[in-house]
């Protein structure tokens, strides 16, 4: 490319070459913000992490506006996902997510833990992406593939990272173990 710098190390561009270039934060944001395009593996990572941490402006900034959420009753769009995401936490404050694959495909399992502390899977979560954003949040009634899913249990540094929700929600804190 011919530029050149300024003394405010500024870039100039030749007339040809600014209508060839496209800033990487022209649809508002940059590399950094979100996962590389179709990277659905990523992009499932920063789902759950933002799930745990209770961010749903990370997770608004990770899907498509006409998210498609077929299993929700509210219907599609970041609206109905957000409704949903924060009546989860509400009725279940301790629910986490876990990365997983079904069929090597990267998806989630959400965990509840009971009143041993003992974690049970609870819902399957199957993702789909397009443009660096996922455009289909699901979550599927199918037992069989929440038996079939390799999924990582929700114990370790993990935990350790993500706040103690049933904490806040009964003011006691709660010891997950594995499952027995």
């Amino acid at each position: 490319m011919g530029e050149s710098h300024n003394e405010d190390g500024l870039s100039i561009r030749d007339e040809d070459e600014v209508d060839a270039f496209e800033s990487p934060a022209a649809d508002g944001a940059g590399p950094q913000d979100r996962p590389a395009d179709g990277d659905l593996e990523a992009l499932r990572d920063a789902f759950v992490e933002a799930f745990n941490a209770r961010d749903l402006d990370e997770i608004v900034g990770l899907v498509a506006d006409d998210i498609e959420c077929p299993d929700i009753r509210n219907g599609d769009g970041v609206g109905a996902l957000t409704e949903e995401l924060e009546a989860i936490w509400e009725r279940s404050p301790g629910a986490v997510l876990t990365r997983a694959f079904l069929e090597a495909e990267p998806c989630a399992v959400g965990w509840l833990p009971d009143e041993e502390g003992s974690w049970s899977r609870a819902a399957l979560v199957c993702f789909d992406a397009e443009d660096g954003l996922l455009t289909l949040v699901e979550l599927p009634d199918d037992a069989d593939a929440l038996d079939r899913v390799e999924a990582e249990e929700p114990t370790g540094e993990e935990l350790e990272e993500w706040a103690d929700w049933a904490e806040w929600d009964r003011g006691e804190e709660t010891f997950p173990r594995g499952r027995r």
